[in-house]
């Protein structure tokens, strides 16, 4: 049995998950996984990452939705699907959750997204983070951040990316992504600066594990 730590990262589109999943395998030491467990997975399927980076977290049919807000900048145009179809979203998830599984048990690490919170479920050292914060809140770093025209546009991007989120969790791992009670912690990161989030984090860590 592994003695190694886990943090599994959840989060809501636009709310820092990243910049603070970062600060927190920092200030700890611990290996940051998130588009390296999608690299290694493409490696593994002989396919280029682009090929899976589009849908990354979504289901397939919903990422089509979400893309044609930038490519025609209007919900109900018409648009063209990304070009790629060729790995299944139950292939990817599954893929993905073998590679976590193995660096969990190999190192102390930081997962963000991915479905953290199901594949590592039953590792001894995990603790299950979840990140959210007021779409009013989001709306700012969505626009800075993906380059959104208006607030609208930015408001439906993080609309559409926590529905495609929820909805891809629901299906892949059956449980509901928004349950506070499937998480160890759960944080307003509109209320507290990234630095002192991640400072939160490592501190409850700590506590949790002893370590």
């Amino acid at each position: 049995m592994s003695d190694k730590i886990a943090i599994t990262i959840s989060r809501q589109f636009c709310c820092g998950g990243a910049t603070i999943g970062h600060m927190v395998a920092s200030k700890m030491g611990f290996y940051y996984a998130d588009r390296e467990v999608l690299q290694l997975a493409a490696e593994s399927l002989g396919v280029p990452v682009e090929e899976l980076s589009w849908r990354d977290e979504r289901l397939a049919s919903t990422w089509d939705r979400i893309t044609e807000l930038f490519t025609f900048g209007l919900p109900d145009a018409t648009y063209a699907p990304p070009p790629f179809r060729t790995v299944t979203d139950e292939h990817l998830f599954g893929l993905e959750g073998k590679i976590i599984k193995e660096l969990a048990e190999r190192q102390d690490c930081v997962v963000v997204g991915r479905g953290g919170l199901h594949v590592l479920r039953d590792h001894p050292g995990a603790v299950h983070v979840f990140l959210h914060a007021p779409v009013e809140y989001r709306t700012k770093l969505a626009i800075e951040a993906y380059h959104a025209q208006t607030e609208e546009q930015a408001v439906f991007l993080i609309q559409e990316s926590d529905r495609a989120r929820q909805a891809y969790l629901a299906r892949m791992a059956k449980y509901d992504w928004l349950c506070s009670s499937n998480y160890h912690l759960t944080m307003d990161t509109s209320v507290i600066p990234p630095e002192k989030a991640a400072e939160a984090i490592v501190d409850f860590v700590k506590l949790k594990t002893g370590r």
